[in-house]
């Protein structure tokens, strides 16, 4: 089945390649318009564009024919890439996309830096610094490709046209310069034959157009079924869909604790190689004003006519439990934690103060920890030093506002104006408790109170 899938992968990468040479009739908005001549250079077409939230702004181009590697960053102001720096570099000496391992090319695709090496951690051959990049990627073990370190590093020779095994080689100062640009996992490198250029209008509707199709993926994965998911992907490829029943009982948890839930997308950046695009962006679940990283996406684009459609797709970068391999589950299940802890904090909170306003002494107690200590007092004396308070007035009514609630590791700190009024006297002031976690749930370890 894995065979088949990668075959029919490679067909739909095989007619996007195709496409515009046997036909007239691609959408105008969204044939891809390049060009070799000079008079027509804006930025190389393999730069669509970048969101300007997201963790880097910078993108690697490396042209094999003239031996250069080009940094571009991106400009939001007019959605757009410049030129910064230009460095003379070093390719495989074998001409060609990289094949198998030991064939001495270096491969030519879309990649990112997976890791940083500093000069004590490598031998003399890569100079003061390496950067392995993500070779071979998803589509290079589609079409078969394989081998293994990759690197961008320096050099302590001069610099040779074609001199590597694969690799692509800088002078150690040129690396050194670069490496402050460089975002593991973010910034881009592509690796070209031969550069080509498109057209800012041409890029401007290509991006709205992969943009409408994100948007429509985030909706169905938000609020539709799986058929509306599947929609969005090329026939020809099936991804895994087999977390799509535990990502729904997630969003019944929240539905049933009248709970939003919404996925974010942030720091977009779009690039395209060979006829095939790929988006790159962080994901994060978010409800009641919270939210939580649930790890990098990569999808792969084809343009089959008149509209895009996934062919491909990467995870990268959240953490997930045995239970829930996949990161979108794991963090909804991960702040629906969090934000129940909140609940239970309010409504303790809440209990512990109508306790204390009945002047229940044993029910108030239940709310501490045994190891509680305030006012140089341990819980017994505590308890009989608001026994013997509660017994000098007719009422007592305690109330609060603004309560916030901060969690710090096992402990959690909450914090409220406490308005304190009994037959005798009224008082306001900053009540601030601290909360430990116990077997049978959180308990008060330490009170103070300041006046206003």
């Amino acid at each position: 089945m894995a065979r088949y899938i990668k075959m029919r992968i490679f067909y739909i990468w095989l007619a996007v390649i195709m496409l515009p040479l046997i036909s007239s009739g691609v959408s105008a908005s969204l044939k891809a318009v390049a060009s070799h001549e000079p008079s027509m250079v804006k930025v190389p077409d393999v730069l669509i564009s970048f969101d300007n939230d997201g963790s880097t702004k910078y993108a690697m181009v490396v042209e094999k024919d003239t031996q250069q590697l080009l940094v571009y960053s991106y400009d939001d102001y007019d959605d757009s890439f410049k030129k910064m720096y230009s460095f003379k570099c070093s390719t495989g000496e074998a001409a060609g996309r990289k094949f198998r391992s030991g064939d001495k090319k270096t491969p030519e695709g879309l990649y990112f830096f997976t890791n940083k090496y500093k000069k004590r951690d490598l031998s003399p051959t890569y100079g003061t610094m390496a950067f392995p990049i993500d070779y071979p990627n998803f589509f290079d073990c589609v079409e078969g490709r394989v081998g293994h370190s990759i690197w961008l590093h320096g050099t302590n020779q001069s610099i040779k046209a074609r001199d590597s095994n694969g690799c692509i080689v800088l002078a150690n100062q040129d690396i050194d310069r670069l490496a402050k640009y460089i975002v593991l996992h973010k910034t881009p490198i592509v690796i070209v034959d031969k550069l080509s250029y498109a057209s800012f209008d041409d890029k401007s509707k290509i991006k709205s157009s992969i943009f409408n199709l994100l948007k429509q993926w985030n909706h169905a994965l938000e609020n539709g079924t799986y058929h509306e998911y599947l929609e969005c992907y090329a026939p020809e490829y099936l991804p895994d869909i087999s977390w799509w029943t535990e990502w729904n009982k997630v969003k019944k948890i929240y539905s049933a604790s009248n709970l939003d839930l919404s996925v974010e997308i942030k720091g977009r950046s779009i690039l395209r190689h060979n006829g095939i695009y790929v988006i790159l962006f962080d994901q994060f679940v978010r409800s009641s004003g919270k939210e939580l990283y649930a790890g990098s996406k990569k999808l792969y684009l084809a343009n089959m006519g008149n509209s895009f459609s996934i062919v491909g797709e990467e995870s990268h970068g959240a953490q997930t439990n045995q239970q829930n391999s996949n990161p979108l589950i794991s963090a909804g299940l991960n702040l629906k934690r969090l934000l129940g802890d909140k609940h239970e904090i309010t409504n303790l909170v809440d209990e512990w103060l109508k306790t204390w306003s009945a002047k229940d002494i044993r029910q108030y107690g239940s709310y501490y920890s045994s190891d509680f200590r305030s006012q140089g007092m341990n819980l017994k004396a505590w308890l009989n030093y608001k026994d013997r308070l509660n017994s000098k007035y007719d009422f007592i009514r305690v109330s609060r506002d603004n309560l916030i609630i901060k969690k710090l590791g096992n402990k959690t700190t909450v914090s409220f104006v406490q308005t304190y009024m009994s037959s005798a006297f009224k008082a306001k002031g900053i009540k601030k408790l601290i909360l430990v976690q116990e077997k049978d749930g959180w308990k008060i370890f330490r009170e103070t109170w300041q006046k206003l």
